[in-house]
């Protein structure tokens, strides 16, 4: 089969979850030589990201040369182009995220989350105009197949929208090999490129409410340790609030934001902490404590959503809500080391679960289901 990947994703400036999983996934459905692969990418002029396979017999290139905005109007309004038209013939056609796209080819769509539904105010307007225009309830009414990250979201997407659970179907993100238990010499290189304290917690990812940055700065000052509190990632939506109360935090001078990290230095970066500390109010799935898991690092994470799901018993899970519980965790791993290298041990194994190469040959079983 010829399927048409949708790796428009990948035009986000920042990598962050769903363009790493566009990345990743089109990158392993390549490896696995199972189907023939279109590569669309809307942006004239721009080459390939260099992650992304390279033209082949199963792999080709494809570039529109019409501006997004208008290509999403049309999309969405006009019906047109089709899809194929930019690609050429394809049996189906993969979307790793919702997005505008017009074909009358099968669609197969990867549903992350529904947090713009459950949780509208954690988005900008201009987020929640374009969730709205999309139209998730009818592109995924019109798939030939959605694929779920996670259990909790494929219950999220039967609740929400009412979609058989039969055509729904789980598969989820992999941990990229080189979140692996890492060198001292390679911690230490971190360490000396974002003046890294000697001890401390660390947060990784987007910063905005949704992720809920101030529960880790209210435990961390109620947590007995001495240990420092390290923020790290891009700007989201309302990080002004997060900026402010760190100010206001009695333990200020023990708090830092290193800003967006490389994604070379990510691994190094969860080895050197502590703990990696991550009280969402809701995930999809929530790569960073599977990334942590898989470096060695202890995890503390929500008991909401799909986290628990993830993390399973190789972390400690705590209500997002609850400061005192969070700072007791954090007290814990900082206090205990056999808690903490129990954590480790657990953490290796439960990343285990998730790899790339397993997850692409269940996609590539699902496009193959399609011409049954």
């Amino acid at each position: 089969m010829r399927i048409a990947i949708d790796i428009r994703p990948l035009l986000e400036r920042n990598r962050a979850g769903v363009p790493t999983y566009t990345a990743e996934m089109t990158r392993a459905l390549a490896i696995s030589g199972e189907h023939e692969y279109a590569l669309f990418l809307n942006a004239a002029g721009l080459t390939v990201p260099a992650d992304i396979p390279s033209v082949s017999s199963r792999v080709s290139h494809h570039f529109s040369r019409y501006p997004n905005r208008l290509l999403n109007s049309g999309f969405a309004f006009l019906r047109a182009p089709k899809l194929e038209q930019l690609v050429g013939d394809v049996d189906a056609v993969y979307l790793p995220n919702l997005n505008f796209v017009a074909t009358k080819k099968p669609t197969v769509v990867t549903v992350h989350d529904l947090s713009f539904v459950r949780y509208p105010r954690f988005f900008t307007p201009k987020q929640r105009l374009w969730h709205a225009l999309v139209g998730a309830k009818k592109t995924l009414a019109g798939a030939a197949a959605i694929v779920a990250v996670s259990e909790h979201t494929k219950c999220d997407i039967i609740e929400t929208f009412g979609i058989s659970e039969t055509r729904i179907h789980t598969v989820s993100p992999g941990v990229d090999a080189r979140y692996a238990p890492q060198s001292q010499e390679e911690i230490e290189r971190v360490r000396a490129k974002y003046s890294l304290p000697e001890k401390f917690f660390l947060y990784l990812g987007a910063l905005e409410p949704r992720k809920n940055i101030n529960a880790i700065i209210a435990a961390h000052e109620q947590a007995c340790t001495d240990a420092d509190f390290v923020i790290a990632g891009g700007k989201g939506w309302l990080y002004e609030k997060i900026f402010s109360r760190a100010a206001a935090s009695k333990k200020r001078d023990r708090i830092r934001f290193i800003g967006y990290v490389d994604e070379v230095d990510k691994p190094g970066l969860y080895a050197a902490a502590l703990s990696f500390v991550y009280p969402s109010f809701y995930e999809g799935f929530g790569m960073p404590p599977a990334e942590a898991m898989a470096v060695g690092t202890p995890v503390i994470a929500s008991h909401a959503t799909s986290l628990a799901e993830i993390v399973g018993d190789a972390g400690l899970l705590v209500d997002p809500y609850d400061h005192s519980e969070l700072a007791a965790a954090m007290d814990a791993i900082a206090e205990q080391p056999t808690l903490a290298a129990h954590l480790r041990t657990k953490g290796f194994e439960r990343a285990k679960k998730f790899t790339w190469e397993s997850s692409a040959k269940k996609l590539a079983d699902i496009f193959s289901s399609l011409r049954k």
